[in-house]
């Protein structure tokens, strides 16, 4: 049996862990997303956790695939805290790791094979974390908090529309 985001052309896909600190920002947002808007029949919004390598390997291995996929995470890349952005995916090494921080892209080379082999949008949102957890500690801090409703909002003006 296929899982249902295998019927929609966007899947949305928030990313985190969290008991983490601020990498709980991806299923934040997915939390958000689902509490606060009619979903359209067409889109399905994932809170993924730290499962969204086995959704998108699942995704590359199924015959229906979504037209674009959008993932929602925290990263450190130097920037200020809260800021939401979309790096690059073609800026991330190529080499094959399984070991990834959780505050890098996951699966980089998974997003790349679904966009270039498999001709799907890959949409990466990020947001800027305010600082990385060693050990468990739930909740965003504040900026990151903030960046959810802004995130929400761009997501479903750009997908519910």
């Amino acid at each position: 049996m296929e899982p249902d985001w295998h019927d929609k052309s966007i899947l949305i896909l928030g990313c985190g862990n969290i008991l983490l600190g601020d990498d709980g920002f991806g299923p934040a947002v997915a939390q958000r997303l689902e509490a606060d808007f009619t979903i359209p029949a067409d889109v399905c919004v994932f809170d993924a956790g730290t499962s969204v390598r086995e959704i998108l390997f699942d995704t590359i291995l199924s015959e229906k695939k979504p037209s674009k996929v959008v993932i929602v995470d925290a990263m450190d890349c130097g920037r200020k805290p809260g800021e939401i952005f979309s790096p690059d995916l073609d800026s991330y090494p190529e080499v094959k790791l399984d070991d990834f921080s959780m505050h890098q892209i996951p699966t980089s080379n998974l997003l790349r094979e679904l966009r270039d082999l498999c001709g799907i949008e890959v949409i990466v949102i990020a947001c800027q974390v305010a600082g990385t957890c060693e050990s468990v500690s739930p909740g965003l801090s504040s900026p990151v908090e903030a960046a959810v409703e802004h995130a929400v909002e761009m997501l479903a003006g750009e997908h519910f529309g």
